[in-house]
């Protein structure tokens, strides 16, 4: 099992000027975005203390956790529950991570996959290229794993609601008809190109995550 400090949040502390002391501090306040139950992930990690801790935090804006030992737990409480979103921490697990990875991709395409981590960011292209959505590095300050998590929601959403489906489909299609035509111009063509471009960039961005540029400034 890994240390303390490769929990899932960031712990700090202050000095005591009196006593000399190190006192830990609390951890950063939950944003309360909603009373009621907005969604549900399922969290795969060994570590049952992280698991608690870690519902503990994201109860308050409306996110439940289910907490999965290993990945046979998590294909049931994704079966089983309402949750359609898997934040696996990769530090955290019996089986080696791209096994892991690959398995539930085949299992659960269309289950968006958010990934903690205290690997450096060298590793996360080889992370991402395993159909993960987003990376989170540990220890995790809390604004960036709620992020992660309503962007999965919302790519989630997408997948899954037959009217979105059908309308990019349409898009597409209309995308591809376009660009069969003879061109009535030079300009007409470059518009009906940078289109089917564009139709293609949202396709990836849906498959392989949204990387948000903010966690690269969180940490100057």
């Amino acid at each position: 099992m890994k240390p303390d400090k490769e929990g899932p949040f960031k712990v700090t502390f202050s000095r005591d000027n009196r006593t000399g002391h190190f006192l830990k501090e609390e951890s950063e306040p939950v944003p309360l975005l909603d009373a009621t139950r907005r969604f549900s992930c399922v969290f795969l990690s060994a570590s049952v203390n992280d698991a608690a801790g870690l519902n503990h935090q994201l109860s308050a804006a409306g996110i439940r956790a289910y907490h999965a030992g290993d990945t046979r737990a998590a294909e049931v409480l994704l079966a089983i529950t309402n949750a359609k979103i898997l934040l696996i921490d990769i530090d955290r697990t019996f089986e080696p991570w791209p096994e892991i990875l690959q398995k539930l991709d085949d299992s659960h395409s269309n289950v968006p996959k958010v990934v903690l981590t205290a690997r450096g960011p060298g590793i996360w292209p080889l992370i991402l290229s395993h159909f993960v959505l987003d990376v989170v590095p540990k220890p995790a300050h809390l604004g960036d794993l709620i992020g992660a998590l309503e962007c999965a929601h919302s790519v989630e959403l997408e997948i899954n609601d037959p009217e979105r489906a059908r309308q990019r489909e349409v898009q597409v299609m209309a995308a591809i008809r376009s660009a069969a035509q003879p061109p009535r111009s030079i300009w007409h063509s470059i518009r009906v190109r940078l289109s089917a471009i564009m139709v293609k960039v949202t396709h990836v961005w849906w498959k392989f995550g949204c990387h948000r540029i903010r966690r690269q400034h969180s940490h100057t």
